[in-house]
Formats: structure tokens, sequence, C-alpha cells
């Protein structure tokens, strides 16, 4: 299940706009290509999410609609090699924050993490490379 859809990425750009990014032939919007877009997003979202929560989410919480429009715009307009300032910021900020939340800095709300995810800590070394040297 897609964690967004072409009518959510109209919501940020015009229906011309997103026309000019994915038809080759004129028209209007390509569905197939928007597809496409989306599925990449939604992978990149999931490498960064299956750290610490269960895949498939059962539910899609607004954050991570919103983290797949702002990945699959931007894969839209790389497909044109025209980038406005803007969705670069808004990609770079978007993997910044899945950064985050792979390395438990940040969490995704309404995502429940899963328990067998958890970091393991043991007790520190008593031996070491350097503590044998003068055997």
């Amino acid at each position: 299940m897609a964690y967004s859809i072409q009518d959510d990425l109209l919501l940020m750009i015009p229906e011309e706009e997103l026309s000019e990014l994915t038809s080759d032939m004129g028209g209007g919007p390509d569905p197939l290509v928007v597809e496409e877009a989306i599925d990449k997003a939604d992978a990149e979202i999931d490498a960064y999410l299956a750290v610490r929560y269960s895949l498939p989410l059962v539910g899609i919480p607004a954050q991570v609609r919103s983290l797949s429009v702002d990945l699959a715009l931007y894969h839209l307009y790389s497909r044109r090699s025209v980038m406005p300032t803007v969705r670069r910021q808004k990609y770079e900020t978007a993997v910044a924050f899945l950064k985050q939340v792979a390395a438990g800095q940040a969490a995704v709300d309404g995502l429940v993490e899963d328990p067998k995810f958890k970091e393991f800590s043991g007790a520190s070394r008593v031996f070491g490379r350097d503590d044998l040297a003068d055997w």
C-alpha cells in the first residue's frame, strides 16, 4: 500500500506542473510515472523505518504521507533535471529526519516501536588487545 497518492502530490503543486514532470506526450499527469516516483519514495522511507518499526505499516500516519510526497516530488523533478531549491531542501530535511528515526533520535507519531528492535548492550570488555601485549 502506497504512503501517498497522486492527489496528495496535487495538493503541493498544480496539475499542469505535475503534467510537465510526468507526461512525455502532453496531456494530463501520467499515473504510471507518478506511481513509480511514489514507489521510489516509499522504498526509501521503508529502508529507514525498517530499523525500528515492523513493516508493512498498519495505517499511514500523516507524517509518513508527508515524507512520501516530499520524496516523490523530488524524484519527479530529478526526472526532468530541474530542481527548485525548496524541493531539494524538503528532500534533504525528510532524509535527515528519517536518518534520525533510524538512529533512535526521533520517532514517527502514530507508530509503535517494535520491541524486537530494541538496542542491547553488554558488559564492557575485561581484556582487550593492549591488555595482553606483554604475554
